[in-house]
């Protein structure tokens, strides 16, 4: 008798709804970026490429990786000077190389910081 009224009381104390929970404050916005030309910031993203192939703690495997998407960005920077975009398309490839910069910036400090585990991936 004690392990049904137990057992129901645990079923009734499971079943009341939960509150709603309240929503956080909002998260702020990244401040503005002052972005150079694009073809400063994506030249710039091509220094932070060879910096990251040159990480010591790279496996091979990346390392060559690293190597093909350093050979294919100076082929796409190359073609995209010598296409002259118009002023707002250079406006987004500044940005986008700004940003893919501040990724394999992030991705060279990981690297630096030691080998990848070996359960990652």
């Amino acid at each position: 008798m004690r392990i049904l009224v137990a057992v129901v009381a645990v079923g009734a104390a499971c079943s009341k709804p939960q509150p709603p929970v309240q929503p956080g404050p909002p998260i702020a916005a990244d401040p503005p970026v002052e972005l150079r030309g694009f073809v400063e910031e994506c030249d710039a993203l091509g220094t932070a490429l060879a910096a990251w192939q040159d990480c010591p703690n790279l496996e091979r495997e990346d390392r060559e990786d690293l190597k093909n998407w350093v050979d294919r960005a100076e082929k796409d920077f190359a073609a995209g000077r010598k296409a002259s975009p118009a002023a707002n398309a250079q406006g987004v490839l500044a940005m986008n190389c700004f940003r893919a910069r501040k990724s394999v910036e992030a991705a060279t400090q990981r690297c630096l910081a030691g080998p990848r585990p070996k359960d990652a991936w």
